[in-house]
């Protein structure tokens, strides 16, 4: 990415270094196309220096050629051959040949050979003329170096190999075509070579300077994109989660309107940082609600379950219990939604079966869109790929919204699943890996888009439609999401006969995935069992569970008590089922003293978030299992045992 006005100053912007940037510390080159990049902007943003730094050398070359009328007029006609008809029509040539764009991957060498022309030319008048007037001759040499090195822009590689080209020739002139002195000849070698070390130290400082400032505006951009994406993603999981979101959205929207009315483009990007802010508040604001809903749900999943072990199915209240855990479990996909816009993006990635996945969200939609037939076409034995499910659940409905709004007066979308493997040919426009892939197509019978659309689509902000109907996120936030994915996007269309949009996941393993039917009955045992938990209705519902499963419970509110418990009596604790978010001390601090007291313990996290980072840490660091509230006896049990057989 290349920022178009980029300015090139000579003084740093940053303290960026040469390896951080990857520079090559003798060619001064970006590795890859960043380096193609660079030279386009660097000889456009120089080009107008480069010209004016010719004629000013036009200017002094034909200027001093007065001097060679004041001290060498015997001499002056083979001098002015040398001025008017060698040094300054190159210089003209090299000006005109600015002037073609065709020509510009040449052009470095073009003022690369100027400079040793000129050079070249006063050492040669310098041997044409005698000594004591050729000594101030000397002064246009030293010129043309401060030229070549300073004004001119032309690359540090390049003028170093002019640089040295013009001392050599000179050793060749002052050596074998000059009667000079030793002692001359030593001096003036001393002060060439210095000359030209340190025009080679200027050169080298404002190309590095110029390729730092180009670098840290292409990560200022990177950046930048980065924070946009992050705006634009906590934007449309929010209009996706509540009412009271949704509202907040629509008045944050009204806000940034406003402003844009009023301070045009710089008052957009302030808004757009201020709904960020604002998103990630309500944010945490909703995964506090989801949390303590959760523990509500899990009083009441406890003691429902515990109510359904006990009772005959053929009790007039089983069916109603039943019911009732029904709607719990739905309550909880709720709050799981919620926690979903909570993660801030953040990937949960398991290994999944696409067929499913595409199923399941189909089927949601088309009970949105009745008017709409949806066909489906699974391949069998579909390759496993490991994705976040709920980012691509979210590019699902997104391409499926898309689809709809193309076809206002209906018509039929096509989902077709399927693995492929692509070559290195194929793979060369996406700078990806060559290899599996498993390749979903959504294809609608819409209105189609024209070559133009097609290039802009997955633009951010770029919409067809009116500004009341869209804010053209959606297909840039899919793109966004399969690139993190390592996959791809392609998409083909047709003016009036329809969009196919395919998107590409790799598949590395090429396995496929195996169906796992855990059946749903009540494990039991007899261990001791440590709750850690403070909140009264979990530890009430969750411990009367455990002791309908024959397990002896044993109760502790807080993590300071639950470390005082296990001292005394860790060689009887069996597991430790351990609550994350709880006051004073949490859950992972309280995890980490007790597994220095006992490193062998058994620990069942349990929280009314989903896994988050917490969690992973202290997975990661030795504990055996995680289950979110609410949970019911099914599942406690098994995960119980599970723990417990396993370790």
């Amino acid at each position: 990415m290349v920022k178009k006005n980029f300015k090139d100053y000579i003084k740093p912007a940053t303290s960026t270094g040469l390896y951080e940037m990857d520079l090559n510390p003798i060619t001064l080159a970006f590795p890859g196309d960043l380096e193609k990049k660079f030279l386009g902007d660097y000889y456009k943003n120089s080009m107008i220096l480069i010209r004016i730094s010719l004629l000013a050398g036009i200017f002094l070359y034909g200027f001093f050629s007065i001097l060679d009328a004041q001290l060498v007029p015997e001499v002056k006609d083979k001098l002015w051959f040398i001025r008017f008809t060698i040094v300054l029509p190159s210089f003209l040539v090299v000006i005109l040949l600015s002037y073609f764009p065709r020509l510009t991957k040449y052009f470095q060498a073009f003022v690369t050979i100027t400079m040793i022309i000129a050079s070249y030319a006063i050492i040669i008048m310098i041997s044409i003329i005698p000594p004591p007037e050729n000594y101030s001759y000397y002064a246009g040499l030293i010129l043309v170096f401060m030229w070549g090195y300073a004004f001119t822009r032309v690359r540090f590689i390049w003028a170093t190999l002019a640089g040295w080209l013009i001392v050599v020739f000179y050793e060749i002139i002052a050596v074998w075509f000059s009667d000079m002195s030793f002692t001359v000849l030593i001096n003036n070698n001393f002060f060439f070579i210095s000359a030209n070390v340190i025009g080679m130290f200027v050169c080298y400082s404002i190309e590095y300077y110029a390729r730092t400032n180009y670098y840290v505006t292409i990560l200022l951009e990177e950046e930048q994109e980065k924070i946009q994406a992050a705006n634009l993603e906590l934007e449309k999981i929010a209009e996706k989660r509540s009412a009271q979101l949704l509202q907040t959205n629509k008045d944050l929207r009204r806000e940034i309107e406003e402003r844009q009315r009023s301070e045009k483009e710089k008052a957009e990007l302030e808004s757009l940082l201020l709904h960020a802010q604002k998103m990630e508040a309500l944010g945490t604001l909703a995964g506090g609600i989801a949390h303590d809903f959760n523990n509500l749900l899990m009083g009441i999943q406890g003691n429902t379950s515990v109510v359904l072990s006990n009772m005959k199915p053929d009790d007039p209240n089983y069916k109603k219990l039943e019911t009732a855990e029904t709607y719990i479990k739905k309550s909880a996909e709720l709050t799981k939604q919620i926690l979903g816009f909570v993660r801030g993006g953040k990937y949960e990635v398991k290994k999944t079966d696409l067929n499913e996945l595409i199923k399941k969200s189909s089927q949601l939609f088309g009970r949105t869109k009745k008017e709409m037939p949806i066909y489906t076409n699974y391949q069998e034995d579909i390759w496993t790929v490991k994705v976040d499910q709920g980012q691509i659940e979210q590019v699902l409905l997104n391409l499926y919204v898309n689809a709809a709004q193309a076809m206002p007066n209906g018509g039929n979308l096509y989902i077709r699943i399927e693995n492929v493997t692509l070559d290195k040919k194929y793979m060369e426009p996406y700078e990806l890996k060559p290899g599996d892939y498993v390749k979903t197509s959504v294809t609608d019978t819409g209105i189609g888009m024209d070559k133009t659309t097609q290039q802009k689509v997955f633009d951010p902000f770029f919409t067809t439609k009116k500004l009341d109907r869209g804010t053209g996120l959606g297909l840039a936030s899919a793109y966004g999401i399969i690139k993190n994915h390592n996959g791809f996007f392609e998409v083909s269309s047709e003016k009036n006969k329809g969009t196919t949009f395919n998107f590409y996941i790799p598949a590395p393993e090429k396995k496929v995935m195996q169906k796992k039917t855990r059946p749903q009955e009540i494990l039991k045992g007899n261990e001791t069992i440590l709750l850690v938990d403070d909140e009264d209705m979990v530890i009430d519902a969750t411990s009367e569970m455990l002791e309908t499963l024959g397990y002896s419970a044993n109760v502790a509110r807080s993590g300071e008590e639950a470390i005082l418990f296990f001292r005394k009596n860790n060689d009887k604790i069996d597991l430790v089922i351990l609550d994350i978010v709880m006051p004073v001390m949490n859950g992972g601090e309280a995890y980490s003293i007790l597994k220095k007291i006992n490193p062998q313990i058994k620990v069942l996290l349990s929280s009314g978030y989903s896994i988050n980072e917490s969690a992973t840490k202290m997975l990661d660091s030795g504990c055996q299992g995680f289950i979110q509230k609410p949970f019911n006896i099914i599942q406690l049990s098994q995960k119980v045992r599970e723990i417990l057989d396993k370790h």
